[in-house]
């Protein structure tokens, strides 16, 4: 291991502004908001792992959202803050009469079969603007983008991620329920 030298910061006023002239926008290919597990690790969680701890790792490591394998490294679905909501691993605790500590990530996971995604052929043509759309009418702030010919998940698309490189907040709300409509209706 190897001691680096620290240095004072008194004399430094000035800061180094990017030259790059890449900013992404409406109109930007689809590509430049992409997350290519090609080059960067996706964010996984082991199938075996509690809901509670699974929480407490998304909390520590500020994540909205995880990808749900085996040991294997097979894909099995996906867990978000929203699924990991205290009151719902209660609800799943009491459902399965055991103990909080008992309820995996796995019982509380959107599975993939219940998943929609991009395919990654159709992204290299598409704009932001169509994933935006795409990300507002179905709700979702998350999409899976997969590989048809590899039949692989190739990446993801987050919400957050589009609207940092905007610059502009992206409003997703979920799509109305029956209950929403009924109580609209009422």
């Amino acid at each position: 291991m190897r001691n680096l030298e620290l240095f004072n910061t008194a004399s430094v006023d000035h800061l180094l502004w990017s030259t790059d002239n890449d900013i992404t926008q409406l109109n930007s290919p689809a590509l430049s908001i992409f997350t290519d597990f090609d080059h960067s690790q996706p964010m996984v969680i082991d199938s075996q792992t509690s809901a509670v701890k699974t929480s407490e790792i998304m909390e520590k490591t500020h994540a909205f959202m995880r990808l749900v394998v085996d040991g294997k490294n097979r894909f099995l679905g996906v867990i978000t803050k929203h699924q990991l909501l205290h009151r719902k691993m209660v609800k799943m605790a009491n459902k399965f009469n055991s103990n909080l500590d008992e309820v995996l990530v796995t019982d509380m996971m959107v599975p993939r079969e219940e998943l929609q995604s991009l395919d990654y052929e159709q992204l290299t043509s598409a704009k932001v603007s169509d994933v935006v759309r795409s990300l507002q009418e179905n709700g979702l702030h998350h999409i899976l983008v997969i590989d048809h010919q590899q039949h692989h998940i190739r990446g993801l698309i987050s919400a957050n991620d589009v609207a940092r490189k905007l610059k502009v907040p992206i409003n997703i709300e979920q799509p109305p329920s029956f209950m929403h409509i009924f109580k609209a209706a009422i």
